[in-house]
């Protein structure tokens, strides 16, 4: 009799035990089902380059389809070929008077640059080095005491007009020009990162340098367009930090600003912005407070705003509503000195409404 017990206690414990499997097993598989059914969050990239951050978002099937190394790659050719602050780079090479072959990279941005500069007038040129050095926003931020004679000598050595590509080599009118190419290679060093994205099948993706951004496809987590926030650079409280919410629909933006980037002479407190006008060699100093641009190409929206920080709010419209590859959003304060906005038409339509 006890023993009988015995097994029939065992065999309940056996069925018992066969019928938690049974329910457990059931719950990995409902889980394992739910689980492929939750989108995962996107794949992420980040570090630093061009003295700021950058970061990459972008979703696929194989997390592993690019690496930082990749990534890192893009900006070390940017770096041997565009910095100013690299004195083995192809930049710092001509801007010392080096007579040497100049790399693809290099070429390839100063034809874009060419395009631009006309296309604005001049209010974007590269070949205000000298300028951006004297008011200490070169390499060496050096401090000089800034006066109108010394301005005027430089300004013989500005104009992009008066540099050309003769054979793979750089030729100056003035022997004494440096280029400068920061107001644009942020922007295409994100266009060149999107394309390796989409060379390799991921159409899904953000990319943002130190607030260049580019954007393809949406974002698949929150099932939409990805979406950034514009700065405001004159906020009175923090709910007051981001002026505008943009959808991004297959588009690049650019935004460029005086408010932060810009230094005080300790014996006059005079205070410089970083925006030089390369037509006057001055440090431009107006009611515009911030510039942002959105066009397909990045590196295009980074030069735009650039300009755009240059030149008084007439010309900056002007500029836009007679180019159909960009649209702006334009900060300034107005002649009663209360903060307003130019928002092109085209720029409205990606605005998030509250």
């Amino acid at each position: 009799m006890e023993f009988h017990q015995r097994i029939l206690d065992l065999m309940t414990l056996e069925n018992k035990l066969n019928s938690y499997l049974k329910y457990f097993c059931l719950f990995i598989s409902v889980n394992l089902i739910i689980s492929c059914d939750i989108k995962r969050p996107y794949d992420e990239l980040s570090g630093s380059t061009f003295g700021t951050f950058y970061n990459i978002k972008f979703f696929s099937h194989d997390e592993n389809i690019i690496n930082k190394t990749e990534i890192d790659s893009i900006f070390s050719m940017f770096d041997n070929s565009l910095s100013t602050y690299i004195d083995s780079s192809t930049i710092s090479k001509v801007n010392k008077g080096e007579n040497i072959e100049l790399d693809k990279l290099f070429i390839d941005v100063f034809n874009k640059s060419k395009v631009i500069y006309n296309k604005t007038g001049g209010m974007f040129d590269p070949s205000i080095g000298n300028l951006l050095e004297y008011y200490g926003f070169g390499p060496d931020k050096t401090i000089n005491e800034i006066t109108s004679n010394e301005i005027l000598l430089i300004l013989q050595s500005v104009g992009f007009d008066k540099v050309s590509i003769v054979n793979n080599k750089l030729v100056k009118q003035n022997q004494f020009t440096k280029l400068d190419f920061n107001a644009i290679a942020k922007g295409y060093a994100v266009d060149i990162v999107g394309e390796m994205l989409e060379s390799k099948g991921v159409n899904d993706y953000m990319i943002n340098i130190g607030g260049e951004i580019r954007s393809m496809g949406k974002n698949h987590f929150k099932d939409s367009f990805w979406k950034i926030g514009i700065e405001n650079p004159e906020p009175k409280k923090q709910d007051d930090i981001i002026s505008k919410k943009v959808k991004l629909n297959n588009v690049s933006i650019a935004s460029s600003g005086n408010y932060r980037n810009y230094r005080v002479d300790p014996k006059t407190g005079i205070k410089y912005v970083h925006t030089i006008n390369p037509l006057n060699g001055k440090s431009q100093q107006s009611n515009i407070l911030s510039a942002s641009v959105i066009s397909k190409s990045c590196f295009v929206a980074d030069a735009y705003a650039t300009a755009m920080m240059v030149g008084n709010l007439d010309y900056i419209i002007n500029l836009t509503e007679n180019n159909d590859e960009i649209e702006s959003l334009i900060i300034y304060f107005d002649s009663n000195n209360n903060l307003s906005e130019y928002i092109s038409d085209g720029f409205k339509e990606l605005i998030i409404q509250p």
